[in-house]
């Protein structure tokens, strides 16, 4: 324990970790690359998110806990322009707030009491939107689509109003246009674009922290450096961590450079900076873990960078940031709990768009990409201090 943290050990492991961000940023174009490609990229993906979809696809809880004249012309006016299946009235907020929590809903409308007294008395009103906790990328297409059919609700209300004004003058009563409040976030949040940053965010880090730490080893092992560190009285562990320790730093920062892109050009993605940084750090870890693991256990960078991809791809499919998870197959419900982008992807959404806290989703998603960060990183020094013997049976 005491040669472990030692001054000499301690000594080990910064070497380690300035020695890596010195390789990472070796050239000027490499310091280039980390500042412009993840500004360009989220500029770019954020430019082609499309804002519509069917909402046939789609379930919506209504709960009238009005119950007026104004409030059921109001709802009669929505019932009419979406049809089918997609709204369903619940009984109770109790049950719209159980149902909408386990995702047997995609989002919830509720005309609050004393709607149709507002209207009366020529006040204005709000229907009030929740998102669902479950899934926000069908809440935010769902929010998008129930203001335009809201807008098109006012059109018609003016249109009613000059019509008053002309037939009884003295006796009518205007009628406000109706807006849309959100319950838990606010009006700028909720699209689409907002939706995918904080994705995209994560992304970016995990593919520079996996990639780039995944040929770390394997480019000492080709050129020879690697025999040196095994011969020398290097502290092996802090050697791993200090490697480790750079590359999520470097992903971090990349993670964040995005999020800096987004906010200047769509003015989303730093909402909550504080809480984005520490979703980036922790997760950014986890996958420094995942490409040590890999790179102690190849023997070239061609193998690294294979595998390294080959673990890539498949998670970013099922993690949620293009799909909902919800609606995929059980078994890729399954698969997705397999990936740390999973967990990534939900708490950085689910803190930029409903403004949750680090204790919010703590349990859900915090935790696990922890336990991922225990697991692989201390996979990590194991096989290193066993390189030896992998090496063998590599």
């Amino acid at each position: 324990m005491e040669s472990f943290l030692g001054a000499n050990s301690m000594s080990d492991f910064f070497r380690a970790l300035f020695n890596e961000l010195r390789i990472v940023y070796r050239s000027k174009m490499m310091i280039f690359m980390t500042l412009i490609v993840p500004i360009v990229t989220m500029i770019i993906m954020g430019l082609i998110f499309p804002n519509v979809a069917n909402m046939k696809n789609y379930k919506i809880a209504v709960y009238n806990a009005d119950n007026g004249v104004y409030s059921n012309l109001a709802m009669s006016l929505v019932y009419a322009m979406i049809r089918g299946q997609t709204l369903v009235r619940v009984k109770n907020e109790k049950e719209m707030n159980t149902l909408l929590n386990n995702g047997t809903y995609d989002g919830a409308i509720l005309v609050p009491k004393g709607f149709s007294k507002a209207v009366e008395n020529g006040k204005k009103f709000d229907l009030v939107f929740i998102p669902s906790t479950v899934n926000i990328q069908t809440s935010v297409i769902i929010y998008n689509t129930f203001k335009t059919l809201l807008s098109e609700i006012g059109n018609a209300v003016v249109v009613r109003n000059i019509l008053e004004l002309y037939k009884n003058p003295k006796d009518r009563v205007a009628i406000s246009i109706p807006k849309l409040k959100i319950s838990g976030t606010t009006d700028k949040k909720m699209n689409y674009v907002s939706f995918m940053i904080p994705g995209l965010a994560v992304l970016i880090a995990i593919a520079s922290v996996s990639i780039t730490l995944s040929t770390s080893l394997s480019y000492e092992k080709e050129h020879g450096v690697f025999k040196g560190i095994l011969i020398s009285n290097v502290n092996r562990p802090l050697h791993i961590l200090g490697k480790i320790t750079a590359h999520t730093l470097d992903g971090t920062l990349k993670g964040l450079l995005a999020l800096v892109g987004a906010q200047v050009f769509f003015h989303s993605g730093l909402g909550t900076p504080l809480r984005s940084i520490f979703m980036l750090l922790i997760g950014a870890f986890a996958f420094a873990g995942i490409g040590m693991t890999i790179s102690v256990l190849s023997s070239n960078q061609r193998l690294s960078n294979l595998l390294t991809l080959s673990y890539i791809f498949p998670s970013i499919f099922v993690s949620g940031l293009f799909v909902p998870i919800h609606q995929m197959p059980k078994i890729a419900q399954i698969i997705s709990k397999a990936f740390p982008i999973t967990f990534m992807v939900d708490a950085m959404q689910q803190m930029n768009i409903l403004n949750y806290s680090i204790p919010d989703v703590f349990l859900k998603d915090v935790f696990p990409l922890i336990l991922y960060s225990a697991i692989f990183v201390t996979l990590a020094v194991f096989l290193f201090l066993n390189i030896e013997r992998i090496q063998e049976v590599c």
